[in-house]
This record gives structure tokens, C-alpha cells and sequence, in this order.
């Protein structure tokens, strides 16, 4: 039949309105819509996971950022509440509460704490390289005892002229 030359395939016309396709669902098929339909549920939860652990940072940020802006309230407070309490009308305030009185008039003392060798002229208690060397105290003896009370004498005398 190839060799005769008006040799005519028959051709068969599908009417498809008519005569739809049939379509067959194979193994191979259902494998790859399986395949396909947990790649896209895989897909779907981690982008679910990822969506929803943005939310919670972002509602962390917005916590966080208004704990900070408090706590900066209540340091400007807090330094408010310094500064008024550091003024010299509320300390002289307190000071008065806690009995304290203005002085009339002001005398200073002035200490030489420099390290120096004592003169013979300045007045040194009596016995008292003794103690150094010997390493123990010893019992005042009686010049010790008039050099204290002299010293006591001269401190009250002091302490009276003060007020």
C-alpha cells in the first residue's frame, strides 16, 4: 500500500465536542501532583513560621522601645527631683528640720599634714618616741598627764570663745 502513489493515509476526524478526550490519571502523575502538593505545603509553613516570628520581633521592638521611653521619664523625673532637692533653699530647709543653725562668724584651722621632722620648739607629747621605739605603749607618767589636761584646759577655752 506504501508504494501504490495515491496512496492516502486515512486520516480519522475527531469530532472533540462530541468525543472529549479522556484523560488518565497515571501513577507517575499522582506522584508528581503528591510531590508538588508537599513542596507547596513545605513552602507555605516556613513562610508562615518566618511571617509569624517577624510579628513577635516587631511587637518585642514596640515593647522594648516603649520600656525605654519610660525609663527616660523617670530619669528626667528622678534628676528633677535632684536639682530641687540640691537647692540652696531646701537645704538650708533640712538643715533647719535637722536643727542646724547659721554661723555669725567663721574661723579656719589650718593643718599642716606635710612630713617633717618636729623642732624642738613645737610641743610634742611627752614619751611618745618611746612608744615607737619600744613597740608597746607605756603608762603616762605624770608630765604626760599635765600635758592632757592642759590641752583640755586650752580646748574648752577654745570652744567657749566659739559661741
Amino acid at each position: 500500500m506504501i508504494d501504490d502513489p495515491m496512496y492516502l493515509p486515512s486520516v480519522r476526524v475527531r469530532n472533540y465536542h462530541a468525543d472529549p478526550p479522556s484523560f488518565r490519571l497515571t501513577r507517575k502523575t499522582m506522584g508528581l501532583l503528591l510531590l508538588l502538593l508537599v513542596v507547596a505545603g513545605l513552602i507555605g509553613s516556613f513562610y508562615l513560621s518566618q511571617a509569624s516570628h517577624t510579628a513577635a520581633a516587631g511587637l518585642e521592638i514596640v515593647r522594648l522601645t516603649r520600656e525605654k521611653e519610660r525609663l527616660r521619664q523617670d530619669n528626667a523625673e528622678l534628676r528633677k527631683q535632684i536639682a530641687e532637692l540640691e537647692t540652696l533653699s531646701s537645704i538650708r530647709a533640712r538643715a533647719t528640720e535637722l536643727g542646724f543653725v547659721e554661723t555669725e562668724s567663721v574661723e579656719y584651722l589650718v593643718v599642716d599634714i606635710r612630713a617633717r621632722e618636729p623642732s624642738s620648739q613645737e610641743v610634742s607629747w611627752p614619751g611618745y618616741a618611746e612608744e615607737i621605739d619600744q613597740g608597746e605603749p607605756k603608762p603616762l607618767d605624770s608630765e604626760a598627764a599635765r600635758w592632757w589636761a592642759e590641752l583640755g584646759t586650752l580646748f574648752e577655752s577654745w570652744t567657749k570663745t566659739q559661741r
